[in-house]
């Protein structure tokens, strides 16, 4: 069973963060790869168990689920990809909005007046777009149609038996 390592993506998902100069990083890689791992977790429903995860962390394909366009490699498919990367990111912007939510704050005295809560829109904004990106990608599982599958049931058409 072939598998893929998550945190190869790391790269992608400072470049969506905006993360991108190496001296001043805003996160920890340690940070930015369980959030990968977390990402293909919670992506899993979404896509009926797709992509499993495998005792290190690495992600492989499920032999049940069946419905891959293209055979590996790669394991993960690259139209696969961003959705994992946009997700990474959701949560690494929802725990960064909820670590910074004390310091966000609006004061005025006689002489000066101080505001920091259009970056909490700005960031709250962002968050949103990425929602609204991964959900235009890969719609819930409750909003697809079903797989159909076909199969013979006695007593109708094609039964040997039938009658008109």
């Amino acid at each position: 069973m072939a598998t893929t390592n998550l945190f190869e993506y790391v790269e992608r998902l400072r470049l969506h963060l905006g993360d991108i100069d190496p001296d001043n990083y805003r996160y920890m890689d340690e940070w930015l790869k369980t959030s990968l791992v977390s990402a293909v977790e919670l992506l899993m429903p979404r896509w009926n168990y797709k992509y499993l995860l495998a005792d290190n962390m690495d992600a492989y394909r499920n032999p049940a689920a069946g419905s891959f366009l293209f055979p590996e490699p790669p394991v993960v498919e690259r139209g696969d990809i961003w959705p994992i990367i946009i997700q990474a990111a959701i949560i690494i912007k929802e725990g960064s909005l909820e670590n910074m939510s004390w310091n966000f704050a609006s004061w005025r005295d006689a002489e000066i007046s101080y505001s920091n809560l259009e970056g909490s829109r700005s960031k709250d904004r962002s968050l949103q777009r990425d929602i609204e990106m991964l959900d235009s990608m890969l719609p819930w599982r409750t909003k697809r149609l079903a797989q159909p599958k076909k199969g013979h049931l006695p007593g109708f058409l094609g039964n040997p038996y039938e009658h008109d």
